[in-house]
């Protein structure tokens, strides 16, 4: 018997050394945990589920991020969802969860890879920002940090366990979802790098109100995959903690025309930017308060304005009129603080516009 123990032992070592996703051993609920995904050894026409073993906190725990992927039952492309970079920013979770609902891996050609709640801290704490405990705290900006450091401080370490750990290697494509931050809201807005291969058709699958031909944002998630090949846009879906259907369901429609133009699904495409005649611009300028007080914000999303047009006007705690803002050009309204309390720095009113300059070409 012994020799054929030994025999089995080997064999088994054998398997473990040529699986290449790193399993921790740990298991939550019948989830398990793993520190490294590579679709290669994953059964083929099914969903999966994981926990990324995620940074470790100030009790010596590690935070785990739920990790979903559709391998579909033939090779493909291979598509990323990305949710809950801002811990306040909710609408992308529920986008993912309906994306998976219809997804049949058996008729499925390539992957679909979905992380919900990249920033396990922010999530908790209603937050954008990725919470620290040391030396009294603080926060980072969670989107402006990629793709991370192997010894960084904890959110720098979570950052780059998931570009890591989950992407690099195992995406052709992200897409980072998003919404406007807490007391202010977006339409469904796309911020899109057109100089990057694939990005422009990648943006345009979705039927969009706006998209901002953009340079990009150092540190940003979807600056960091666009940098390593990985052609991404990200996608604001509305505003802050909360669900709003109409827009998840828009954007539904552009993840399945991405998954139809790339091959990956069978049918004809849903209605897109060209039939939603989405609005294309190139510069975007924030009117902000410089003062304190209690703002009314007098135009609505996707709204067209004048130059010279009154957009918002603030108040003391009498009821006076203590400022004035109006737009400073002919544009579209991309943005709007729907918290009357605004502070001095606080966003009012955003706006976008085709700037023909040259050197707002590719986004200013």
């Amino acid at each position: 018997m012994k020799p054929f123990f030994s025999c089995v032992l080997l064999f088994a070592c054998a398997t473990t050394g040529h699986a290449a996703t790193d399993y921790t051993g740990d298991s939550i609920e019948g989830v398990k945990v793993i520190r490294k995904l590579d679709l290669a050894d994953l059964d083929a026409g099914k969903i999966h589920r994981f926990y990324l073993q995620g940074a470790s906190n100030g009790v010596g725990q590690h935070w785990l991020v739920p990790v979903l992927v559709a391998k579909g039952s033939k090779p493909g492309k291979r598509l990323g969802l990305q949710a809950g970079v801002h811990g306040d920013e909710l609408n992308g979770t529920r986008l993912i969860h309906r994306v998976f609902e219809n997804l049949d891996p058996k008729t499925l050609s390539g992957s679909v890879i979905a992380i919900i709640g990249a920033n396990s801290t922010g999530l908790l704490a209603n937050s954008r920002y990725y919470q620290l405990q040391h030396d009294s705290g603080g926060g980072v900006d969670f989107n402006r940090i990629w793709p991370g450091k192997a010894e960084g401080n904890a959110a720098e370490q979570q950052v780059h366990r998931i570009f890591n750990g989950i992407w690099a290697g195992n995406a052709d494509s992200v897409i980072d979802l998003h919404t406007q931050s807490t007391g202010t809201a977006y339409p469904l807005y796309i911020y899109a790098d057109y100089r990057v291969a694939g990005v422009k058709t990648l943006a345009e699958l979705f039927p969009a109100d706006i998209i901002k031909i953009d340079p990009g944002e150092p540190g940003a998630a979807e600056q960091a995959f666009n940098d390593a090949g990985m052609a991404s846009i990200t996608l604001e879906i509305g505003a802050a903690k909360l669900y709003q259907p109409e827009l998840i369901a828009r954007a539904l429609v552009g993840v399945d025309n991405v998954l139809k133009a790339y091959g990956m699904l069978p049918g004809k495409l849903g209605r897109d930017a060209k039939a939603q005649r989405s609005f294309i611009g190139n510069q975007t300028q924030s009117i902000r308060a410089d003062r304190g007080g209690f703002a009314e914000v007098l135009v609505a999303l996707n709204q067209d304005v004048k130059a010279g047009q009154l957009l918002a006007v603030q108040r003391n705690g009498f009821g006076d009129i203590i400022a004035r803002y109006t737009a400073p050009f002919d544009a579209r309204v991309a943005s709007v603080g729907t918290d009357p309390l605004r502070e001095p720095g606080s966003l009012l009113v955003r706006l976008i516009r085709v700037n023909t300059d040259a050197a707002c070409s590719d986004g200013c």
